[in-house]
C-alpha cells in the first residue's frame, strides 16, 4: 500500500480545526486532526511532509514521524510544525487501525481502564456558548445542565474576564507597563467574584 495523496479541510462551523486525509493506492483513507492555524497547518502538510510521504507506504509510522520532525525541528518543539506533524500522525495511525481491523489502543499496546473520565472545556460551539455563560454568571446552571447528561467534570474559567496581563511583552501591550514574567494582577472585588462562580458550581 502507498500513500498517493494528503488533504486538508477546514469548516465554518469549526474555523480552527484542520482536519487531514490520508489517501492511499488500497482505497482507505487515515483521518487526522488538529487545532489552530488552519493556513499554516495546510501549508506544512502540503509544502513540506507531502515530499516525504507521497509514494512511501502509510504503515511505516515511526520512521515518517522522524523525517518530518527533524525537518522542521530548527523551528523548536512547538507552533504549526509540531500540530502538522500530529494530525498526520493521527491519520496514518488510523490507516492502521482500517488496514488491521483492530482499534488504535490495541495497536498502541491494549487498554488498561474499562472507560476514561471526559470533561467539557466549557468554550466552543453547541447549544450555548458556554465560555460567555462563565461572564454572566451562570456558571451552576451549566454544571447542572452538564450533570443532567453524564458529564461529570468541567474546566472553569472563574477569573478571566478581570485578569489585567502584567510583565513582558504582552503586559506592557496591554497597558500594564511592568516588566519581568508575564502573569495577571486581580482586584479583591473581581476575585470574590470569581469565586462566588466556583461556589455556585458547588451548590449544584
Amino acid at each position: 500500500m502507498k500513500i498517493t495523496r494528503l488533504e486538508t479541510i477546514w469548516l465554518d462551523e469549526q474555523p480552527n480545526t484542520t482536519w487531514v486525509r490520508i489517501h492511499t493506492d488500497d482505497g482507505l483513507i487515515g483521518l487526522g486532526e488538529t487545532f489552530y492555524v488552519p493556513r499554516a497547518i495546510s501549508a506544512m502538510v502540503h509544502d513540506v511532509f507531502a515530499n516525504l510521504l507521497l509514494g512511501r507506504s502509510p504503515f511505516d509510522i515511526e520512521s515518517h514521524w522522524q523525517n518530518m520532525f527533524y525537518t522542521v525541528n530548527f523551528f523548536g518543539y512547538g507552533g504549526s510544525e509540531t500540530r502538522a506533524i500530529s494530525a498526520v500522525d493521527v491519520a496514518l495511525w488510523d490507516l492502521l487501525g482500517q488496514y488491521t481491523g483492530q482499534p488504535i489502543y490495541n495497536l498502541l499496546g491494549g487498554r488498561c481502564r474499562e472507560s476514561i473520565w471526559v470533561y467539557n472545556t466549557c468554550v466552543g460551539h453547541g447549544q450555548y456558548q458556554d465560555y460567555q455563560r462563565w461572564f454572566e454568571g451562570h456558571s451552576g446552571e451549566l454544571a447542572a445542565e452538564l450533570l443532567g447528561q453524564g458529564v461529570k467534570a468541567m474546566k472553569i474559567w472563574p477569573f478571566d474576564q478581570f485578569g489585567v496581563p502584567t510583565g513582558g511583552p504582552l503586559g506592557r501591550r496591554a497597558g500594564a507597563g511592568a516588566v519581568g514574567p508575564v502573569g495577571y494582577h486581580l482586584k479583591r472585588d473581581d476575585l470574590k467574584q470569581g469565586i462566588s462562580y466556583v461556589e455556585d458550581i458547588r451548590k449544584t
